[in-house]
């Protein structure tokens, strides 16, 4: 596998870095706690609750604070409505409540980060509190030639089941191109001069990161779903949607949760976001991100809005369904699509000595997490899109493309395309998008069936791959 790396926690690429975010704590307030936080004056509350708060805010005495604030940004009159509106939080928690009840502490030092944590979750006012997670791309690959050609040939991916997703066959339908959808892909960079994306996708918030390899690998994510059609390069599953993007570092740390949100906050019903995104869970491998509560209850609020959200199930080889993970993310539905990846057909791998066979089309490539809340698979070996220059390179990066763009990442775009032509489909056809529900059901329903293979039971659950020629029928 070029250019990757394999440790404890799963796959990876082999050269992409972390920027120099500090570690911070991320609490969830017990919603009728009656306690919010302003960056003012720290945890704040209503008369009746005033003694927890005040315990909390001497806990973070203990500690050299550098910032405690809402985790979702929220207006001072929300803050004090929810401060002071404890009764009606007892009966019901409410959307306000997913956006108030976390709350982010960056300590000056990282390392307190742990202890931190631990103090404040003892409080009884406090759900849970944690270390939140340092986000990894979900990508497994890549990295010469040059003078620009067209690569659309080599993407399998797009054509008929079983081997692809059918796209091909559905362009010709009315919105079958996601005309009038709008997709935000969450992650860290990507190269807005490359000549093979739409021209102005604006950066919805947060901070890029300043790092090739974060630029390379939304690069590929976009080229999967929107590159244009033209004589040369490659053309994208819902070429005609409206792409925009959000960081997921937001106040210069890691905040996945702020930026579904944030992102959320911007679309509308049908829009569809995807979370290229993974980082290590508890039993030190990559797994999805709905593991975190702070990011499980941001997704909820998107797809209780309209928008469908498609989620990288990650790299690490992981079981969903084992019992560490019981009452998390990982064993509960968020509401997203979580996508796995799969083996595709072996006709579409480039000349790789090493890994010439890797299993049976359509079964779970063996880096792929698995379980019960995964639900769809796309192609997670050799997929050819734009960024990384191994297929055509050379010094300016605008014109790169990769045929080696692997993992849940390569395959989690797959899923986003063909959701977004549903939702194009649904509109131009129906005049109304299909709900979140809905666009997973029928790609489950229709989908080509995943096979298994050596040492990849069906029990191993990535699910069907999309299979639009027949997802049509039901829209």
């Amino acid at each position: 596998m070029p250019n990757t790396k394999r440790d404890s926690r799963g796959y990876t690429q082999a050269d992409y870095s972390l920027p120099k975010a500090p570690d911070y704590v991320i609490a969830e307030l017990r919603y009728d706690s009656g306690i919010a936080v302003t960056r003012a004056s720290g945890f704040r509350a209503a008369e009746a609750s005033m003694p927890d708060a005040t315990r909390l805010n001497d806990v973070l005495a203990g500690f050299d604070i550098q910032r405690v604030a809402p985790h979702f940004e929220m207006t001072q009159r929300a803050l004090a409505d929810r401060a002071n509106a404890i009764t009606a939080r007892r009966a019901r928690v409410s959307s306000e409540y997913v956006e108030g009840g976390f709350v982010q502490i960056v300590p000056k030092k990282s390392k307190d980060a742990p202890a931190l944590a631990r103090k404040l979750a003892k409080s009884e006012s406090v759900w849970t509190a944690y270390v939140a997670p340092r986000p990894e791309p979900a990508a497994v690959a890549t990295g010469t030639s040059t003078a620009s050609r067209n690569f659309e040939p080599a993407q399998g991916y797009l054509h008929s089941a079983p081997n692809g997703i059918g796209a091909m066959h559905v362009w010709g339908a009315r919105g079958g191109t996601g005309r009038g959808v709008t997709v935000c892909d969450i992650e860290g960079n990507w190269n807005f001069r490359h000549e093979d994306l739409p021209r102005g996708i604006p950066l919805l918030g947060g901070q890029l990161i300043n790092s090739i390899d974060w630029r390379n690998h939304g690069t590929a994510v976009l080229g999967e779903i929107v590159s244009r059609s033209q004589l040369f390069g490659t053309v994208g599953i819902a070429r005609d949607a409206r792409a925009v993007v959000h960081s997921t570092v937001i106040n210069g740390v890691f905040n996945t949760a702020g930026a579904i949100a944030g992102a959320a906050a911007k679309l509308k019903k049908g829009d569809v976001i995807l979370i290229e995104l993974q980082a290590t869970g508890p039993n030190g491998k990559y797994v999805a991100m709905q593991y975190w509560p702070d990011i499980f209850a941001a997704i909820v609020a998107a797809t209780k809005m309209g928008i469908t959200v498609v989620e990288a199930a990650g790299n690490g080889d992981e079981n969903f369904n084992l019992p560490v993970f019981n009452g998390t993310g990982l064993q509960k539905d968020s509401g997203a699509i979580v996508v796995g990846a799969g083996v595709p057909p072996t006709n579409f791998f480039d000349i790789d000595r090493a890994y010439g066979y890797i299993g049976v089309p359509r079964s779970r490539i063996w880096f792929s997490n698995y379980g019960k809340i995964v639900n769809v698979h796309g192609w997670g070996w050799h997929v050819t899109t734009c960024g990384y220059g191994d297929a055509q390179g050379g010094r300016n990066e605008n014109n790169w493309y990769t045929l080696r763009f692997s993992g849940t990442s390569s395959a989690s775009p797959i899923v986003t395309g063909a959701a977004a032509v549903l939702q194009g489909i649904a509109k131009a056809q129906n005049g109304a998008p299909l709900t979140p529900a809905r666009v997973r059901q029928i790609l489950m329903r229709t989908g080509t069936p995943q096979v298994p293979g050596p040492g990849v039971p069906l029990s191993q659950r990535i699910g069907p791959l999309p299979n639009l020629q027949k997802a049509i029928g039901l829209v």
